[in-house]
């Protein structure tokens, strides 16, 4: 059995070796795409899936149609020994006849510079033309898709920790079904500016709590600000630390995007939160979307102001690996990364490092943040972040809890109102329906429930039998809020 997800901090929370699906498959978002890998990287791959019957591959609302048929492309070829063996035609068996379970919440965002398995209006004329390149591809993803005929939705929410109001808010926000009183009129009381928040909530949540924003912009400033409060505070060093390039100058004003995301500049001061942007060992937790603090930088010995250091030290919370330091075992050294533009000699040594106080909303799908998050939806007069199919749920189920969420000049009603009518969301409600349809298709064919109300009855008599036996709490949850100090009198 394989498991895959799209992100690095996916594939570590689901662990049992759990690989991303961009190595899993050797298909990587910003190199050309080879449908026939040859000479080692081809006996890797053959012997990766050379007993492989099964593949779970999670966050698949993260993956687009061209990359679906991509992993077919992989598939196919890594079991081309299997078909010849047992003299089966590959053009009758899909992804290597490797049974598959694909897992997923389509209301996330969509795939970048990819079609969704849930769009089925866009056209070629109507495609943007970055993706006009991966049209084809995309078109025999989508009939791949097609080839899975069994669907088992889950509806029910069993854990929600201790805030069950505001999963369900979420859920409303997800399908833009949320109510001006219910809903709106409670979160606005949590923004910084408008809301009840108490002094010591606000601190908090300017201090602690991540930002997360829409606009890179916005991310940029807020970590900008905190680095130099910081910096101010505590009488501490910033440390500037400019990447290397080739002797092509060019390389110097080339964005991160060409160079897999390493930054031409990137400002850093010990003891501030930082997220890597690189999957360095994400087995071990150093995925992309991982955060830490940092400890120090290393230089080398005698070397003048200015020196590209040798590593950073980063306390990473989430390290699973063998210690570096027997006193800090959390305590990891990153050392920097060259990255080739595509096509070009230029290149560029940076360190995957960023400042972590503040993310971009696409960044940070994927994570919880325990320690709360502001959510910034602040965008221009075209784009409405509040009424994007998939972004505003992302930011708000980021956090646990309506008490560890605020909001930085919360929207008007009317930006989520107009949600309603996205294009997307209108997509997905009837891809929606056809996995319903397969959904009580495949209970037909498998089980005794025959109808919606058959599993009302089994799920009623499974909790109920589940609360009679000793030592069991009850697992419906209750319906409240966690309590917020200026909405309770309970202590924070």
């Amino acid at each position: 059995m394989e498991l895959t997800a799209y992100t690095g901090v996916a594939a570590f929370n689901i662990g049992f070796g759990a690989k991303t699906a961009c190595s899993a498959f050797h298909i990587f978002p910003n190199a050309a795409f080879k449908k026939e890998l040859k000479g080692e990287q081809f006996r890797i791959l053959e012997k990766q899936w050379e007993n492989v019957v099964l593949l779970i591959v999670d966050e698949v609302s993260f993956i687009g149609r061209a990359f679906f048929h991509r992993m077919h492309c992989r598939l196919q070829q890594a079991k081309r020994g299997f078909f010849a063996e047992r003299g089966l035609d590959p053009e009758k068996h899909h992804f290597g006849d490797i049974s598959m379970i694909l897992v997923g919440d389509f209301g996330q965002l969509e795939p970048i510079n990819d079609l969704s398995f849930c769009d089925d209006e866009t056209t070629y004329a109507t495609c943007p033309k970055s993706m006009w390149n991966l049209w084809g591809h995309a078109q025999d993803g989508r009939r791949l898709l097609q080839s899975f005929k069994e669907a088992v939705m889950l509806t029910r929410i069993h854990r929600s920790k201790d805030d069950l109001w505001w999963t369900e808010s979420c859920l409303r926000l997800r399908d833009f079904t949320m109510s001006y009183d219910g809903d709106y009129e409670v979160w606005r009381q949590h923004d910084l500016d408008r809301g009840h928040l108490t002094a010591e909530q606000k601190t908090y949540f300017q201090t602690e709590a991540v930002w997360l924003c829409t606009r890179c912009e916005d991310v940029g400033s807020e970590n900008g600000k905190k680095l130099a409060h910081r910096a101010q505070d505590e009488k501490l060093l910033v440390h500037r630390i400019k990447a290397c390039h080739s002797r092509h100058k060019a390389a110097e004003k080339q964005p991160s995007s060409v160079f897999d995301g390493l930054r031409r500049i990137i400002n850093l001061v010990k003891g501030c939160k930082v997220m890597i942007t690189r999957n360095i060992a994400y087995k071990y937790g150093l995925a992309n979307g991982t955060r830490g603090r940092l400890v120090g930088v290393v230089y080398p010995v005698g070397a003048p102001v200015g020196t590209f250091p040798e590593a950073l030290i980063v306390e990473v919370p989430e390290y699973r690996g063998p210690a570096f330091y027997t006193s800090e075992p959390k305590w990891v050294p990153i050392l920097p990364k060259v990255s080739t533009k595509e096509g070009t000699r230029q290149t560029r040594e940076q360190f995957p490092v960023v400042a972590g106080y503040a993310l971009t909303v696409n960044k940070a799908q994927g994570l919880t943040l325990k320690e709360g998050v502001v959510i910034n939806l602040t965008s221009g007069k075209r784009f409405k972040a509040a009424s994007k199919h998939g972004l505003p749920f992302v930011a708000f189920a980021r956090s646990e809890s309506f008490a560890r969420t605020a909001f930085k000049n919360l929207p008007p009603w009317d930006d989520f109102v107009k949600g309603q009518n996205s294009d997307m969301l209108r997509m997905r409600k009837r891809f929606t329906e056809m996995l319903n349809r397969e959904h009580t298709e495949t209970m037909r064919k498998y089980s005794q429930l025959k109808t919606a109300d058959d599993e009302d009855e089994a799920y009623e008599s499974w909790r109920d039998l589940r609360e009679r036996e000793p030592k069991r709490r009850k697992v419906e949850p209750q319906h409240h809020r966690m309590p917020c100090p200026a909405c309770t009198a309970h202590v924070w």
